[in-house]
Parts: C-alpha cells; structure tokens; sequence
C-alpha cells in the first residue's frame, strides 16, 4: 500500500541530515525505512512524524500539506453541511445550538487559514 506523497525528504535535504542521520536519531538499525518512508512506500509512524516536527520545527500537516488542504477543505464542506442539517425544524435545542456555534468557529479558523 503506498502512502500520499509527502515532504519528508524536502526537509530532510534542505537541513543537509542524510538518512542514515534521521535513523541514528531513531534509534533504527538501518536507514532502509526512513527510504521507504520518503519515497511513500510506507506509511510513517507517528514515532517518526513526531521526530521530524521537533527536530525540523514545522507542523506535522506540513508533511502531507497536499493532503492537509484536501482535508481542510472536505472539512469546510461538511461542517456547513453539518450544521445546515442541524438547523432544520424540530432540531434547534440547547445543545444544537452549542454544537452549531462550535462548527460555525471551526470554519471560521478553517477559513483563515493560508493554502
């Protein structure tokens, strides 16, 4: 199963780290996997994505930023979608309104957010 391109290796190329570096720092045996992982071969641990963030200070969704705004975006979609569903008759209660206000934020954090 092959994993959604990432910019792993971007990262790791620009600090001028090799793999056999980022395997080091994980305490890996070899750098086999830490390959796998940037060509997309294999999903990384979290373990791995974690380390990445710390050691190059970037967000974790900056890694699949591809992916992270398809994400953001089908989020927006159905969060609208969400909350029109619970504003139809017979649905506005105490705790839909609590829940639609809470949506009605996300979107507004979603929506200020640079692609």
């Amino acid at each position: 199963m092959s994993s959604p391109p990432n910019y792993l290796r971007v990262y790791r190329k620009k600090s001028g780290l090799v793999q056999e570096d980022i395997a080091y720092l994980l305490n890996l045996p070899d750098y086999s996997n830490i390959s796998r992982y940037e060509k997309g071969q294999r999903s990384p641990t979290t373990e791995l994505l974690l380390t990445y963030h710390h050691l190059f200070d970037v967000p974790i969704e900056s890694f699949y930023e591809q992916e992270s705004e398809t994400i953001r975006f089908n989020l927006i979609q159905r969060t609208k979608d969400l909350i029109q569903e619970l504003k139809k008759d017979n649905q506005i209660t105490l705790k839909n309104t609590l829940r639609i206000k809470f949506l009605e934020q996300v979107i507004i954090r979603l929506t200020s957010i640079k692609p």
